[in-house]
This record gives structure tokens, sequence and C-alpha cells, in this order.
């Protein structure tokens, strides 16, 4: 995801004594659990209106409710539960106020969608990982393996272009190129069957 999903305005509002009850909600057992959960809560957030602003929006809205009720969540339970029920209830008052995102779809609909959305997570959370993954192993290759996946993958370089760029062979490009990927297939799996134990 491209953007920076912080805690600031939950720090402002704790800092300026918004929260009605501060001395019985500690920000030190919040924000741990928060930060763990908030890039999953705004995909979840963003599958229901495919909108940024939208849900920007809503991920705030639903950031200060978490914080404020914070006090009625039951420590050693599901906080990623928790928080899609608020997240839920914000894109349902969402969607009243403002009926151009509604397209016809219903609340049963929206009731039968929340509910497969596991499905559609633990898809995320795979290929997430598997992306972060890949980007471990890049960080290991070695140099002139890097600057071939920079050519190959970033600057979206044909080998012939390569080639004449470093003055090596196609051939060698090539070769290059089917090592780069055999490595980095190698390592994603190896992380992958590691994990899996």
């Amino acid at each position: 995801m491209g953007r920076s999903l912080s805690l600031e305005p939950l720090d402002n509002s704790v800092n300026s004594g918004q929260h009605p009850q501060s001395e019985s909600v500690d920000i030190d057992i919040f924000r741990p659990l928060f930060e763990a959960d908030k890039n999953r809560l705004y995909c979840y957030i963003y599958a229901y209106v495919h909108d940024n602003a939208s849900a920007d929006d809503i991920f705030q809205e639903t950031c200060l409710t978490l914080w404020k009720e914070f006090r009625t969540f039951k420590l050693g339970t599901d906080f990623s539960k928790w928080s899609n029920s608020i997240a839920f209830n914000r894109i349902r008052v969402y969607r009243r106020n403002q009926n151009k995102y509604q397209l016809g779809l219903s609340n049963d609909f929206l009731d039968e969608f929340r509910e497969n959305l596991g499905v559609i997570e633990s898809s995320h959370y795979a290929e997430e990982k598997r992306w972060r993954q890949l980007l471990d192993c890049k960080m290991a290759l070695s140099p002139q393996l890097k600057k071939i996946y920079d050519f190959f993958y970033v600057d979206k370089l044909m080998a012939q272009d390569i080639a004449d760029d470093t003055g090596r062979s196609i051939y060698a490009i090539r070769k290059s190129v089917h090592k780069l990927r055999k490595y980095l297939f190698d390592c994603v799996e190896r992380q992958l069957s590691g994990s899996d134990k």
C-alpha cells in the first residue's frame, strides 16, 4: 500500500485530553494492537468503497472510534474482529450519507460480502507475505544480479537493450536473467516452506 497509516490523530486526541477516560485506557496497550492491524483494517474498508479518499476518511473515523471505545475491548479477544465491526458500522453510515457510492447494493448484499471477506483477506495476506519475501530475497542478491533485476524489472529494458548498455552479449544477459529468476523463485520457496513449519 502506498500510504502511511499512523496513530497521529489518536496521539493528538490523547495529548489534548479528548479521550473521555484516558486514565483507564493505556495507549501502550492500544498502540501495538492497532499498529499490527492497521494495514489489514484499511484494506477491509477499501474493499467496500473502492475509493481512496473515502477509504481514508472512513479509516480515520474508525481509528478515532477504536481509540474512544477501546475501554470496551476485552484484552485477549480478537482485536481484528472487534475493529472490523466498528469499521463496518462506519461504512454503513457512509453508505447512507453517500448514495452515489451505493451502486444499488442492498444491506443484505453488504452483509453477505462481509461474511465472505475473510476469504478475500486471507488471499491478500498470502500475496502480501509472498511479496515481502520476494523483497527480502531481492535484498540478498549479489550486486551484479541487483543490476540485472533493476534493468529488467524496474527499468523494463529488453535483453538486447541491457546487452547494449552493459557491453555484454545477449546470451550472457539471458543467462543472468534466468539465474536471477531461479534464485528468486528458490529463495521465496525456501522462505515459504520454512514459515510453514
